[in-house]
């Protein structure tokens, strides 16, 4: 068996209420891809999918082909349907666990734009989905495991039965085909897990026809990860759990240091649950160098590979509700450091931070220099700091980033 993933297109509709029970009956939560014209239509329905255990996502306003949009178009798509999926998640009394997004008919701009929406997405606090183990050569060529967007590894193709249900034992002998690396790999297992994508408006026979030939291939439907692992500020009580994590993946300190830590800086330090397991914590203080900045001290992800928790996106979803609680805590901007780590600055930057300044240190951590970067020249950060390095003669050469927070 492998792991595998439901995503269900252009919902809700006015029956959703009905396929969220058939597959509640069949022990899978879904991830609903959301139309903002459709949420103001059934609005209700929306709610009755978050509060029956499913997540819902944007999936535009109203189905335009992205690559003809200009940017403002894009956004102004994107930001309309977020704030309805807000509304929809206080509707139903349940907190929103995430933000993810997928693209109409998986139109991500193309070469000419798609950088540039993957900069809007980011901006719009939409999440890497963190999908585990799809390992797939053609993902990885086309960029989905990096993508913020949500792709698909398996298309049921079954917005060929919008106008009915005659191409249904086509799409169902269609499952049964071997073709992994054309994303036909339902049947290959061990093997890549499987996104799975299928559309809210086929007919209700057809809905549950390919349900139940889902059921029969070698996977085993899991709810999302933002449904099991939840983040929550820390406090005293965690001590047991969070210190020890802390002292293992980060900052060495004494219990009580910890404890002083958590009591002066309220919301400042978050934690990742699934039940009682830690999953991964964030945390940070106030700057000592600049009034209205947050510096993020140390975020890191559980790696016990008996919670598979890595490139889940568990550490984005940390790094953004950090960015929520200084926000409303007043801050105006974020500052963290690099540890002059490749991977890590590839978190940052993948997360809409930039290269602020550059700072170069000795054997014993005391600062050699210390050089500003102007915005213009962000994209030289990695130039300027192998010649500070050389100038400097560095043992550790840090970028620090830092973001804006709206």
């Amino acid at each position: 068996m492998k792991l595998a993933w439901l995503t269900i297109d252009d919902a809700p509709t006015e029956d959703l209420l009905l396929r969220v029970d058939e597959l509640n009956a069949r022990g899978i939560r879904a991830i609903w891809f959301c139309l903002g014209e459709l949420l103001e239509k059934y609005p209700e329905e929306a709610a009755y999918a978050v509060r029956s255990g499913h997540i819902l996502g944007n999936h535009s306003y109203n189905h335009p082909a992205f690559s003809q949009l200009s940017l403002d178009e894009a956004k102004d798509q994107i930001e309309r349907t977020e704030r309805l999926l807000d509304g929809i998640y206080a509707r139903a009394g349940v907190p929103r666990p995430v933000k993810l997004f997928r693209f109409p008919f998986l139109d991500d701009g193309g070469d000419g734009k798609r950088e540039a929406l993957q900069a809007l997405l980011r901006d719009a606090g939409i999440e890497h989905a963190g999908f585990p183990g799809v390992t797939y050569d053609w993902w990885r060529r086309e960029g989905h495991h990096e993508r913020i967007d949500v792709g698909c590894t398996f298309d049921t193709w079954d917005w060929k039965l919008q106008g009915g249900k005659e191409l249904l034992p086509e799409l169902l002998a269609r499952m049964d085909e071997r073709e992994p690396e054309h994303g036909r790999g339902l049947n290959e297992a061990p093997g890549s897990n499987e996104v799975v994508m299928m559309h809210a408006t086929v007919p209700m026979e057809a809905f549950r026809a390919l349900l139940d030939k889902l059921r029969t291939k070698p996977l085993a439907f899991v709810p999302p990860v933002h449904l099991t692992v939840r983040i929550r500020q820390v406090d005293k009580a965690d001590l047991p759990v969070v210190h020890p994590f802390q002292c293992d993946y980060l900052d060495r300190e004494s219990a009580d240091d910890w404890l002083r830590r958590v009591e002066a800086n309220p919301g400042l330090y978050l934690a990742a649950f699934d039940g009682e397991n830690i999953a991964g914590v964030c945390y940070g203080h106030p700057s000592r160098r600049s009034e209205g900045t947050a510096v993020l001290q140390g975020i890191a992800v559980n790696l016990d590979t008996a919670g598979p928790y890595a490139r889940r996106g568990i550490g984005s979803r940390l790094l953004r509700a950090f960015e929520r609680s200084c926000a409303a805590r007043g801050f105006r901007r974020i500052g963290v450091g690099s540890a002059d780590d490749p991977k890590v600055e590839a978190f940052y930057r993948k997360n809409g931070y930039v290269p602020v300044e550059i700072v170069a240190k000795d054997a014993e951590c005391r600062e050699l220099e210390r050089v500003k970067i102007p915005a213009e020249e962000a994209e030289r950060a990695d130039e300027r700091r192998e010649a500070l390095r050389r100038k400097t003669g560095a043992a550790e050469v840090n970028i620090i980033f830092g973001k804006e927070l709206a």
